[in-house]
């Protein structure tokens, strides 16, 4: 039995705003203790893959006390990588940037995706170089379950097989 594939990403505005391609501070643009807890409870115990630029800006020590953490790097063959961490009882999450959110979307078959869209009352910082999720409907993923929180709206999205 193969470990399900995830992609885990919040957003912001219409455009699926994710972040800033030359981030300062720990690269956030908003703060939402009730969606770090979303992804909290959705990755712990599990397999997370990041981009090395994305590692740079999220506290991997932490996370790796609950969670394998593995950092790619742009020469990686996601295949590869995905028979590697295939592990009984884990699942697999992709957590960004958006580079390495492309390329699994493009190369892999993503089994869910987790997208928070952050409500209006949070405050988005402004960016320079802003970095966008693509549409998951471009990729043939629908909605298949909607959770509504205070800060934001959790969808999951899953592909017509």
């Amino acid at each position: 039995m193969k470990s399900k594939i995830n992609i885990i990403v919040c957003v912001a505005g219409t455009e699926n705003l994710i972040g800033e391609k030359n981030p300062t501070g720990n690269g956030l643009l908003w703060h939402s203790k009730e969606e770090l807890n979303y992804f909290k409870e959705k990755t712990i115990g599990n397999i997370l893959f990041f981009g090395k630029n994305t590692a740079k800006c999220v506290p991997i020590e932490l996370m790796k006390k609950n969670r394998e953490v593995v950092i790619l790097s742009s020469q990686e063959n996601a295949n590869e990588l995905l028979k590697k961490y295939n592990i009984p009882d884990k699942e697999i999450f992709i957590c960004g940037g958006a580079t390495i959110y492309n390329y699994f979307l493009e190369n892999t078959n993503v089994d869910r995706i987790y997208l928070s869209r952050l409500k209006s009352h949070i405050e988005i910082k402004s960016t320079n170089t802003p970095l966008f999720f693509p549409n998951p409907e471009k990729f043939g993923y629908k909605i298949v379950k909607t959770e509504e929180f205070n800060d934001f709206i959790a969808y999951v999205y899953e592909k017509n097989h």
